[in-house]
């Protein structure tokens, strides 16, 4: 069984943008994920390497993708696990005005290679379009199993039949990921070589989102015929 997080972290910073970075560690913690995926990141002198203290507090390792260039350093995706990393890569995302990235990071899970995948897509609807299909052909392609979770700043996102939504899955999709908007806008989703067994949300209030917990079983390969 895997356990997956996927939280925005609004810069570490609650909807009043009170310093919240501890907390966030402590529920990380709590919630005991194999894998995190975390969008707005900061890794820099003025809001602090965020990604770094996170894992150093969860003793994890972890990944980040920078997005956009900040004053002395950078703003984007995070990956934060604790089963072995194989590789981690960066895919840019088509995006008209601030840039968009994937974090894609390949681990293995019990012998297994597995693909997680960290987005943050455009509040820009024409942008968020182009990003969306550039996912669906590279997801298209992947033949080994695939998560891929993030915000993308969207209702009713859907990959199907290709990626399922754990939350639709699971009966759990009236639970909003947005509260203060009553929106589910964060998503994991997860290519058919999972069975989804749990899909919930953490109802915390350290960011403007909540963090969304999945957890999966990988299947047995199927025999070659």
């Amino acid at each position: 069984m895997v356990r997956v997080v996927s939280y925005n972290i609004h810069s570490g910073r609650d909807l009043f943008w009170r310093k919240r970075l501890n907390e966030m560690a402590a529920t990380l913690r709590e919630l005991q994920a194999d894998v995190i995926g975390l969008q707005e990141v900061h890794q820099n002198g003025k809001y602090g390497f965020q990604a770094a203290y996170l894992a150093d507090a969860l003793e994890y390792e972890f990944a980040f993708a920078p997005s956009i260039p900040i004053a002395d350093g950078y703003y984007g995706n995070a990956l934060l696990t604790r089963l072995p990393v194989d590789h981690v890569g960066r895919l840019d995302l088509p995006a008209r005005k601030e840039k968009r990235c994937v974090l894609q990071a390949s681990l293995f899970c019990s012998g297994t290679r597995v693909s997680f995948w960290v987005t943050h897509c455009s509040l820009n609807q024409a942008s968020r379009l182009e990003q969306m299909k550039l996912l669906t052909d590279k997801a298209a392609k992947k033949n080994t199993p695939l998560l891929l979770m993030g915000d993308f700043n969207a209702l009713n996102v859907s990959f199907a039949p290709m990626l399922t939504d754990c939350a639709l899955a699971t009966g759990q999709d009236h639970l909003a990921t947005l509260p203060a908007f009553r929106r589910r806008i964060d998503y994991l989703f997860a290519s058919s070589h999972w069975r989804i067994k749990h899909y919930a949300v953490a109802p915390v209030k350290w960011s403007d989102h909540v963090p969304i917990i999945a957890e999966l079983e990988l299947l047995p390969p199927v025999p070659a015929k």
